[in-house]
């Protein structure tokens, strides 16, 4: 969204992950030390996340589709993901937002999951994204990525457990996680909708990180899905 701000840079070509019930994307951790168990003990307390970014965006959400106001809510800058981790195990900070699987692995060492996107896929998914001048020069070779990547969804949603050696030759995951972790179901060919694109658009511009509408129909392209 932000490389197209002036001119059109760089297209999202399909979704990568999108979360689905009972496998969250990102979650808002509390501290074992907090006592936080529910969001309404999140009002006015500070959760880290990395400012300007899809976190920070899912946290405004979720807490927001909880019933929080805009201003409970209240998030401070720990950019670096292992900082957030080792201040969440030691209490200094009482909550922060992790994506998996490190938010697993925090739970495992204390924390409590208060929220995930897993109920609010419209706003924890990723996508997949090419530069518009590949694109337009060879649109072939983007389409044979793509159709890869369905073959390999389909592969992995089919016998996850028939792959669960590249999580750790590939490193990843955790090494505590190894042979513990469940590898989330990759959603099948598609792209972000209009409305959800429109939703991250307002909270950018609320932000104040962009100033001018950035157009769906130039961003986003579904024409090379399989």
């Amino acid at each position: 969204m932000l490389f197209n701000k002036d001119t059109v840079q760089m297209q999202a070509v399909r979704y990568a992950l999108r979360p689905t019930e009972g496998y969250g994307h990102f979650f808002i951790l509390a501290s074992a030390q907090s006592g936080i168990t529910t969001t309404d003990g999140l009002k006015d307390v500070e959760i880290g996340v990395s400012q300007g970014t899809v976190i920070e965006y899912v946290t405004d959400r979720l807490l927001e589709a909880a019933g929080l106001t805009a201003d409970e809510i209240k998030t401070i800058a720990v950019p670096k993901i292992p900082d957030r981790m080792a201040l969440l195990a030691s209490g200094e900070l009482k909550a922060g937002v992790l994506p998996d699987p490190l938010a697993s692995l925090a739970v495992g060492q204390g924390a409590v999951i208060v929220a995930d996107d897993s109920s609010h896929p419209e706003y924890g998914f990723s996508v997949l994204s090419f530069r518009k001048d590949v694109i337009d020069a060879h649109p072939k070779a983007v389409r044979a990525f793509l159709a890869a990547i369905e073959e390999a969804t389909t592969l992995l949603n089919a016998d996850p457990a028939k792959y669960a050696n590249v999580l750790s030759e590939q490193k990843l995951v955790p090494p505590p996680l190894i042979g513990k972790f469940q590898v989330p179901p990759f959603p099948s060919a598609g792209v972000p909708t209009e409305e959800e694109w429109n939703d991250a658009l307002a909270w950018a511009k609320g932000k104040g990180m962009l100033t001018v509408d950035v157009s769906y129909a130039d961003s986003v392209n579904a024409a090379l899905l399989p």
